[in-house]
């Protein structure tokens, strides 16, 4: 049965397209994913894995939020008709010469597109095709679920001329796809309320809404996850992202991305997380230092310099997991914590961090689990004396590993004195 749709013609380089709207009912019913064609074993091997659907991702972000958004809405999709034919009736025959010229000009682009037998291959948007699917089949459940057979979808088809030429546009329309970045994704998040608060940290008044000197922009990174060895950046985006993450997490709250929390819960959630950061830019003096000038924060930043580890990333990330775990069952108030953190050696050369946070090279230590490390140590340092001896033994434990020891075989290395130890008047031990 022929399929018949009003649609547009277009012509791109030697290729002539057709763009037209299809119910979400009729495209989950008649298209196949790219997998399914026929030529698919003679593509590359690269060609192959750029196509794999990632089957999590479609079950656990992209199908949820079909069925849960009421303002969802996605991009065309390309539809390759192989082996079946492309008819368009333009609308100039029907349009009469008294029309309006403005409507005589681009009636030969618009009509009636008719696409008879063959089959019809996704060849960009088989992720959204299959979320689709399994919105329909009742897989993924949501409010919006009965509604979404009845979207409409923007569909661009294409003719399949050859093989050649249907690999070339699957391979060129997938490989010069650039994913969104994860900075990105933050800045535009509507629904992860940890990106959502993120971004409210750096409005004007909030903590991290301080201007960079000599700029209009804030102080924190938001064009890049990474900062430039001149950066005046405190931190990036990314890592205020985590922080966030880390401070609601600790208070129970419960981190989907996928849904927006009410108004009075984001307040509620932000009032929180503003006064932990509130907390640590005021008792952190190289903090106060950096906000009150942050040209001086590439010189702070440098690797030789006092309070180095507090200029990246990686080492902020760390000070939050441990501050957090220090004030854990109310061992330490938040700022007590960040008190004994601050007579912490930050210097990236301090052997303290050899391995846990720098490697011995002298670079910093990439991946999740620098971060986890260091806070974990950090944690020691600043709570030792709140800590059983069974955390002590587990904290003992991870710093061997983290210098490739074995507690079991090899003698365990001396953990670095904490700071109770080290200013027992300071800290009241």
């Amino acid at each position: 049965m022929a399929l018949v749709i009003p649609g547009v013609k277009g012509h791109l380089g030697n290729t002539d397209f057709y763009q037209a709207t299809m119910k979400v009912r009729d495209l989950v019913q008649g298209v196949r994913s790219a997998s399914e064609l026929d030529e698919w074993t003679t593509m590359s091997i690269e060609e192959r894995l750029q196509r794999d659907p990632d089957l999590k991702r479609v079950k656990e972000q992209i199908a949820p939020y079909i069925a849960e958004s009421k303002d969802r809405f996605f991009g065309a999709m390309v539809v390759l008709v192989y082996k079946g034919e492309i008819y368009f009736d333009s609308l100039r025959d029907w349009v009469s010469n008294k029309a309006p010229r403005a409507y005589q000009s681009v009636s030969d682009n618009i009509g009636v597109l008719t696409i008879d037998g063959g089959s019809l291959i996704m060849l960009d948007g088989q992720h959204r095709l299959l979320a689709l699917e399994k919105v329909i089949k009742g897989e993924v459940i949501g409010p919006c679920r009965e509604d979404v057979p009845n979207d409409d979808v923007c569909v661009i088809f294409i003719q399949h001329e050859s093989n050649e030429k249907t690999r070339r546009i699957f391979n060129k329309v997938n490989r010069y796809a650039k994913p969104t970045s994860r900075g990105d994704n933050i800045i535009t998040s509507e629904d992860d309320r940890s990106a959502i608060i993120a971004r409210q940290l750096l409005n004007e008044g909030a903590p991290l809404g301080v201007k960079a000197r000599g700029s209009s922009d804030v102080i924190v990174e938001w064009k890049s996850n990474a900062l430039a060895v001149r950066s005046t950046k405190l931190t990036t985006i990314s890592a205020v992202y985590e922080t966030v993450k880390l401070i609601l997490k600790s208070e129970g709250v419960a981190l989907d991305p996928n849904n927006r929390p009410s108004e009075e819960e984001l307040n509620h959630y932000y009032e929180t997380v503003e006064e932990f950061w509130n907390v640590v830019l005021d008792g952190l003096q190289p903090y106060k230092e950096a906000l009150k000038d942050s040209s001086r924060i590439p010189q702070m930043r440098k690797d030789d310099q006092p309070y180095s580890l507090l200029f990246k990333p990686v080492g902020q990330l760390a000070l939050f997991r441990g501050l957090i775990a220090a004030k854990r069952d109310n061992r330490l108030v938040l700022r007590e914590a960040v008190r004994r953190a601050s007579k912490i050696d930050w210097q990236m050369s301090s052997e303290i961090w050899t391995n846990v946070l720098v490697a011995p090279s002298g670079s910093m230590l990439r991946g999740e689990q620098p971060p986890v490390q260091g806070g974990k140590l950090i944690h020691y340092l600043i709570a030792a004396d709140k800590m059983t001896e069974e955390e002590i033994a587990d904290i003992q434990r991870e710093y061997n590993i983290a210098h490739g020891r074995d507690i079991n075989i090899d003698e365990s290395l001396t953990l670095p004195k904490p700071i109770a130890e080290i200013f027992p008047t300071a800290v009241g031990a």
